[in-house]
């Protein structure tokens, strides 16, 4: 997670410094157009995830415990974005994107102990054992943004600055399945969600390097505010399905950040780069340990709060819908 991190700072640095680079760069060298009009803009990115949070206690000796860590894994996203861009520098923007990743592993050997609500006389749950047990992970990431957006010229360069409202819906369930009993196959579900909304505000940049090549990047920040929520489950045909359900209120900060080259390609262009997205804190982890099993000794598992940091590469392409050309910062 701390490489995951330190990529979104540089990612961070990258478009501040671009910003600050575009103060020497000449007008004439601009060579990445937008609409002055309507246009569209479709992404796609590879996923990697990096939300490292713990699934359990793997024993490696009789005494000793050792937190057992998963990811979402793998996957693949994109973006679609619809905008106007007016001709006093003003142009706003609505954008959709989604973030998917999974991760089927396992068996954890020699098994894997996790926190599962069976009974109801321990409120929350008691220590499960699983065998050889398969692990998976899915989660899914889907953020809206509405943007207006000020372009701002500074010795002949341009800085777009642009704020608005962004909302975040976070879905991840991971389970651990064993069948290695020999008789019936169950699973432990732990299910994760977060749903926010709040402002956010950002800038982008562009640095020309050659004929109709630029260095482009940006970033932001927003604050969410909404409500996080853990559910678990066993699904075992020997035992009641009983649930552990836990949810509360939550403000939490999100981050993004990109950086890449863009091509002018006729009126339209296309962008290959790099991002990521941060949030910190939406998230509950892994299991709750109920007050019962701490007190006769039993482990915590995990963290209240998780980060979910999902980075990747991406292809993004502009088209103008209507309109003229004009050359600015959006990339």
């Amino acid at each position: 997670m701390a490489n995951a991190r330190d990529l979104i700072a540089s990612l961070a640095v990258l478009s501040t410094a671009g910003a600050v680079l575009l103060v020497a760069a000449p007008a004439a060298a601009q060579t990445v157009a937008t609409p002055r009009g309507a246009f569209i803009s479709a992404e796609g990115q590879r996923v990697f995830g990096e939300s490292s949070f713990v699934a359990g206690l793997v024993p490696t000796t009789a005494f000793d415990l050792v937190e057992k860590k998963l990811d979402e894994g793998q996957g693949w996203g994109g973006a679609l974005t619809l905008g106007y861009g007016w001709g006093n520098g003003w142009s706003g923007a609505v954008r959709y994107r989604r973030l998917t990743a999974d991760d089927h592993g396992g068996p954890v050997e020699p098994g894997i102990i996790a926190f599962a609500p069976q009974i109801p006389i321990s409120p929350g749950g008691i220590p499960f054992g699983v065998l050889s047990a398969q692990t998976k992970v899915d989660s899914e990431a889907s953020m809206l943004d509405v943007e207006i957006g000020r372009e701002l010229q500074i010795a002949g360069a341009r800085l777009e600055l642009f704020g608005g409202l962004t909302y975040t819906s976070i879905k991840r369930t991971a389970s651990l399945m064993s069948d290695a009993c020999g008789c019936l196959p169950f699973a432990l579900v732990m299910a994760h969600d977060f749903q926010g909304v709040g402002p956010k505000i950002g800038l982008r940049g562009v640095v020309p390097l050659m004929d109709r090549v630029s260095l482009v990047g940006g970033g932001s920040v927003a604050a969410l505010m909404g409500t996080s929520a853990f559910k678990s489950r066993l699904d075992d045909p020997l035992f009641p399905p009983y649930q552990f359900k836990a949810e509360d209120d939550r403000i939490v900060a999100a981050l993004e950040g990109e950086a890449g080259l863009a091509f002018a390609i006729g009126p339209a262009h296309l962008t290959i780069g790099y991002r990521a997205n941060a949030i910190f804190g939406a998230l509950d982890t892994d299991q709750r340990v109920s007050p019962l099993m701490s007190s006769i000794g039993f482990p915590q598992v995990g963290d209240s709060h998780a980060d979910v940091i999902e980075h990747g590469p991406f292809a993004r392409f502009t088209l103008p819908l209507a309109g003229v050309m004009e050359t600015n910062s959006r990339n």
